[in-house]
């Protein structure tokens, strides 16, 4: 059965709670990935942050409350660019969300599967010893789903 050791990226960018919400973001554009798991000093994941958190971040309280169907409009409000200027001034502890859904290695890959579509999240840190020791995301689980169908070689 194909492991989360499998497929999991080895190499995973992270960020510390202290970095910058401007700093992380710039990262995130950077290596065109949607989020990265915040760890603190021995390699322990203590939250995650995605561009889901950034947008969050900028929405003014009063817009998030509301049931705006028209993004567009919520982009057009001066105020959301407001706040997303003051990204440099926040730390990423301020917006990562600190409740992160981790897996083992030694898991199954469907399994990590049915996690991800029930808890609706789209990547998951890998821990070994309560250390990041890697990360799955959907991305990697479809790749194998064309691999295994000869959709892709």
């Amino acid at each position: 059965m194909l492991m989360v050791k499998d497929l999991m990226t080895k190499d995973v960018f992270t960020v510390s709670p202290e970095m910058s919400v401007k700093e992380a973001a710039k990262l995130l554009f950077e290596r065109e990935i949607s989020g990265l798991p915040v760890v603190d000093e021995q390699k322990r994941v203590i939250g995650m942050l995605t561009e889901k958190d950034i947008i969050n971040m900028a929405m003014p309280g009063y817009l998030q409350e509301k049931q705006y169907q028209d993004f567009a409009y919520i982009l057009d409000t001066g105020p959301f660019w407001k706040k997303a200027a003051e990204a440099d001034q926040l730390k990423v502890a301020d917006i990562m969300r600190k409740e992160v859904l981790c897996v083992t290695e030694d898991m199954s890959v469907p399994e990590v599967a049915r996690l991800m579509i029930s808890k609706g999240v789209r990547r998951i840190p890998v821990l070994r010893d309560k250390k990041l020791v890697g990360i799955i995301a959907r991305a990697d689980i479809v790749k194998e789903i064309a691999k295994e169908t000869g959709i892709i070689e």
